[in-house]
């Protein structure tokens, strides 16, 4: 039988639209896969730096400079996949990716050095375990962009109103944090530390996630023609410096238990904030799995806390003895102060 213009046309169409299914579930395992390669990466990474810390308080001498070292390469190495991860899935994705992260360290810990895992974290780690499935399950997945909708302006308009808000806080905050009056307060240091470093790594992920809607310039004089698109990758190198220097800052000035939980908290909160109201990734789906892929990023966080909950007291005054002892049920909590903070990141 002869078929009309019709039949083919729909035909096509349908050809089409199975063609850009593809390409957008093919875009979120690729973005999965590399959330998920730097959940890895940075969890190998911490351990062996921990490893290598352990063998040397015991003497050991053989071998440990090379595990450290390996250990840092690979720590490293996780910010690779970490960047092109935001570029490719919506942002509550990698957030509850990078919850559940804390389970896995706590998972190699208890494996590979031998620090136990006491019920309140093994409680945590299943409800983590939890919550990012449902998320990952239910979750928004990358809308297709198409090539003439990609240009040198923001995909997000109101990214603009967010970006201002978010630096006049942020630069607030900073000079708070180097002002005398802070510096002579120890609960200061308490409260502005840890917002200034949360603030300024969810701010590096909105430019991190909206560069992945820009059109990416394929040579020299493109980048030229391209300003945008260098900013964005300027600004994500400045506050992810920025966010680095924080973190020492805070393991110089303040307990390693009280500033990780206020960090990582305060920094996933305003990463699920940002991926409901400012990229609106919940804008095409339904109620129900928009309501099971928010409570299950929630129930994420709420996991990942129970792992390591906050202390908030005596602020500002524990030794580092004090410290030792308080962090001798988890293993990224005993010592290792420098990479410690960094650890936490939801990056």
């Amino acid at each position: 039988l002869a078929q009309g213009p019709h039949s083919n046309t729909t035909g096509a169409c349908h050809v089409s639209l199975v063609f850009n299914t593809m390409l957008v579930e093919g875009r979120f395992l690729v973005g999965l896969g590399l959330a998920l390669t730097n959940c890895v990466l940075a969890s190998v990474g911490f351990i062996m730096q921990r490893k290598a810390q352990l063998l040397s308080e015991a003497g050991e001498v053989k071998g440990v400079c090379s595990i450290r070292a390996l250990g840092v390469v690979l720590y490293i190495l996780a910010a690779l996949p970490d960047l092109l991860s935001y570029t490719l899935v919506p942002q509550v994705v990698c957030t509850t990716v990078a919850c559940f992260r804390l389970v896995l360290v706590t998972f190699l810990a208890h494996t590979f050095l031998q620090e136990l895992v006491s019920f309140r974290e093994a409680l945590g780690m299943l409800v983590c375990s939890v919550g990012t499935f449902i998320c990952l399950v239910y979750g928004p997945k990358p809308d297709e962009i198409q090539e003439d909708v990609m240009a040198e302006e923001l995909y997000h308009p109101q990214v603009w109103a967010y970006l201002a808000v978010g630096l006049g806080l942020l630069l607030m905050l900073l000079v708070l944090e180097h002002s005398d009056y802070v510096g002579r307060c120890n609960v200061g240091h308490c409260a502005t530390l840890p917002l200034a470093t949360g603030v300024a790594f969810a701010l590096e992920k909105v430019f991190n996630t909206e560069i992945g809607f820009l059109k990416t310039p394929e040579d020299m004089q493109g980048l030229l023609q391209a300003p945008m698109w260098v900013g964005m990758v300027i600004s994500i190198a400045i506050l992810g410096l920025l966010d680095f220097y924080l973190n020492l800052r805070a393991a110089a000035r303040m307990p390693v238990q009280v500033f990780l939980p206020m960090y990582f908290a305060l920094a996933t909160s305003l990463q699920f904030f940002q991926s409901v109201v400012v990229f609106s990734e919940f804008a095409q789906m339904n109620a129900l799995h928009s309501g099971l892929s928010l409570a299950g990023a929630f129930v994420s966080l709420a996991g990942a806390m129970l792992i390591n909950p906050p202390r908030l007291g005596p602020l500002g005054h524990e030794t580092l003895q004090d410290e030792l002892e308080l962090g001798e049920a988890s293993g990224w909590r005993k010592g290792g102060k420098l990479l410690a903070p960094e650890m936490m990141s939801p990056s």
